[in-house]
């Protein structure tokens, strides 16, 4: 009988173990989940809240805009001067104030901080320093000392916790149009996506050879980076200071209706004419406030969004991405830790009345900046950069800052065990571009482009 009730114990023991286990696993589930609520509603937080701040800094510039007209109109060349500087360091400075925006807003919905997206910034600022100030042909300033003030402004905004890390910035040198910078490359190795192949990269699988064949990774032209230089690489609001006579860029009967001037007024305005003015117009070159509905018109992706747009909020503009990080407790302690990793993107939203009465986009008085924001949303994270810019991700950022050049120089076997890594190295194996050649072979009419969910080339994500 002792016998037996031992083993009736022992029994015991492993069902209470196994109970235990199961108990801790259905809680770490719980937490894993939490955590990523957590994460999405601050990520969301913080992108609407900057996005916010960013209207209201449009908003001021535009109202700038007005009074440099009204000080045209009267013939006072001192303010106009002081409009225009003060626009120039609105437009250069202040979005750096969206970071500790965002880091209040994910901070308040229970985000924590990431020391990691600190020191992307941090490494920044050096380079700021050391690049940028010292080769003024190439970045020029917006006024003399402008390079060390920013400099200055990013350091403080990065002082305290980082909370939420910008996920858009446009790095002054910033340029697309490589495989290598396309997240979703590196995703479509992994998963052995052939049909990304088939639609994004078509004949690749073909010609390569060896990492030798890669071209050079693209940087921005010298008209684009001068251009950059007006705004703020974070969270950049992407406006083109343009120096001309008001008379010429605006016309009569707009800066009438701007301002209620006669035309007798106007006409007798000389600074309304003076080609040496500035004006801050909206920067439509590069295609930041281009229209949405231009990206993928009649594209099988409907980029960026399922379904029309309203004609007057069909404008990309200023816009912010926000990540945010949240560890997961890792009850079992089975492996190295988790983390929930969430961005999200938000815009500001306006209208303007356009000079036939209707109701219109931002941008349809030529351009011109004015007051017109009232309203933020969420939209799409693809339609803000997409995911391939990934500026707050640190191992994305480390991937193109250290181990690109490293691969570019020596290959494969130069390169670490990050994620992006171990693909290249799959990617250099002909064994495995040939099982992609020869599923393709057979399978590519079966092949359909996706019109929502993740993706470099469309999706119509929130976040992720």
């Amino acid at each position: 009988m002792k016998t037996r009730r031992g083993q009736v114990a022992l029994y015991l023991v492993f069902a209470l173990v196994a109970l235990t286990v199961l108990v801790l696993m259905n809680v770490g589930v719980y937490l894993a989940v939490t955590a990523k609520n957590r994460s999405m509603n601050a990520g969301d937080a913080a992108a609407l809240a900057v996005a916010r701040h960013q209207g209201e800094l449009l908003n001021g510039i535009g109202r700038l805009n007005l009074d440099h007209l009204k000080a045209a109109l009267q013939g006072d060349a001192e303010e106009c001067a002081r409009l225009v500087a003060e626009q120039t360091r609105r437009c250069f400075l202040d979005p750096l104030q969206c970071l500790s925006v965002g880091s209040a807003a994910a901070q308040a919905n229970g985000a924590e901080p990431s020391d990691e997206m600190r020191e992307i910034l941090a490494l920044h600022v050096i380079e700021i320093r050391t690049v940028y100030a010292t080769t003024p042909e190439a970045y020029p300033e917006p006024w003399d000392g402008a390079w060390e003030e920013y400099a200055q402004a990013l350091e403080v905004a990065i002082g305290a916790p980082l909370y939420a890390g910008p996920d858009n910035v446009t790095f002054m040198d910033e340029a697309g149009g490589h495989l290598l910078l396309e997240k979703s490359f590196y995703d479509a190795v992994a998963g052995r996506n052939w049909c990304w192949f088939h639609f994004d990269a078509a004949g690749i699988l073909d010609n390569y050879s060896s990492f030798l064949d890669w071209g050079p990774l693209p940087r921005a032209d010298d008209a684009t980076r001068r251009r950059r230089c007006a705004n703020s690489e974070v969270y950049s609001l992407h406006l083109a200071p343009r120096v001309g006579r008001a008379i010429d860029l605006l016309g009569d009967e707009l800066i009438a209706r701007l301002t209620d001037a006669t035309p007798e007024e106007i006409a007798n305005a000389p600074l309304l004419a003076d080609p040496e003015q500035t004006w801050f117009f909206y920067d439509t070159t590069d295609g930041a406030w281009g229209r949405w509905s231009e990206i993928d018109p009649d594209g099988d992706a409907r980029f960026p969004v399922v379904g029309s747009v309203k004609p007057e909020y069909d404008v990309q503009g200023a816009a912010a991405a926000c990540r945010v990080r949240m560890p997961i407790p890792n009850l079992l302690e089975t492996g190295a830790a988790r983390v929930a990793n969430w961005a999200a993107a938000a815009k500001p939203f306006g209208t303007v009345v356009d000079e036939a009465g209707r109701l219109s986009v931002v941008t349809a008085l030529k351009g011109f900046v004015t007051p017109a924001f009232e309203a933020v949303r969420l939209v799409p994270l693809d339609a803000v950069g997409g995911s391939d810019l990934s500026t707050a991700d640190p191992e994305w950022m480390r991937h193109l800052r250290e181990d690109l050049p490293a691969y570019f120089r020596g290959g494969p076997d130069v390169l670490k065990g990050c994620y992006y890594c171990r693909q290249l190295v799959d990617w250099e194996k002909p064994s495995v571009r040939e099982q992609g050649r020869t599923w393709l072979k057979y399978n590519s009419s079966s092949c359909l482009r996706p019109t929502s969910g993740s993706g470099g080339r469309g999706g119509t994500r929130h976040g992720h």
